[in-house]
Formats: structure tokens, C-alpha cells, sequence
């Protein structure tokens, strides 16, 4: 089996503005858990999309593995509405899509994600 853990921001991300996370290319993995770590006060919502985009998985860089990919889809029942400080962990089995990417739509407040890890089963 193999399993891989990987931070998906390079430094703690600012959320007085909406953003979207590093996407997470999943060729090869069956599960996956993404949990963030947030402070301060922010208002809004976190929620994750997926795509089947081919993307460039086998490129350098991390932004350049997915550069291509702009198809994003809503995965159901992802959404979480936050207004403390606080974390937020998804838990997915038997994917089959080829990307994830956490989305933050900000409503008001401010804080930083401090934590942004994903970690991935697969053969």
C-alpha cells in the first residue's frame, strides 16, 4: 500500500480574502484525509472540489502539475460554514476522481490557515 502525507500550503494562508488551495493530484489513491487548522475570527466556508482533468502530474512543480487542470466540480456534502477558530478534517473513500482541491469563500472576519495536510492511501 502505498501512503503519502503532504502539507498543502508552502506558509500559512491569509483569509481576509477567498482562495484556493495547492490541488492534490490523486492518480493511483483509493482514500484521503484533509484536515486544516484555523485561528483568528474568519466567517465563510470551506468546501472541496474534485477534477478529472489529465493535468501534469509527472511536471517539476507542484503549480505546474495542475496549471492545466480548470474543470472543477463541487463534491457533495463537502461544504462547511465557520465562524470561530477552530479545524475542519475530510475523511474520502473509494475515490476515483484524478484531482482535490480545498476551496475558502470568505464572508467577512480574518485568520490564517496554520495547518493544511493531506494524507493519501493507494496501491
Amino acid at each position: 500500500m502505498r501512503i503519502s502525507n503532504e502539507n498543502i500550503q508552502s506558509a500559512a494562508t491569509d483569509m481576509a480574502q477567498s482562495f484556493n488551495m495547492r490541488a492534490i493530484y490523486l492518480g493511483h489513491i483509493a482514500q484521503y484525509a484533509i484536515q486544516l487548522v484555523f485561528t483568528g475570527a474568519p466567517v465563510g466556508t470551506f468546501k472541496l472540489q474534485c477534477s478529472n482533468d489529465a493535468g501534469k502530474p509527472n511536471a517539476e512543480s507542484k503549480a505546474e502539475q495542475s496549471a492545466s487542470v480548470v474543470n472543477w466540480t463541487d463534491i457533495a456534502s463537502s461544504s462547511s460554514a465557520i465562524s470561530v477558530a477552530g479545524n475542519i478534517t475530510w475523511n474520502a473513500e473509494n475515490v476515483g476522481y484524478l484531482w482535490v482541491r480545498v476551496v475558502y469563500t470568505r464572508t467577512s472576519g480574518t485568520g490564517s490557515v496554520t495547518v493544511a495536510n493531506a494524507n493519501m492511501k493507494g496501491v
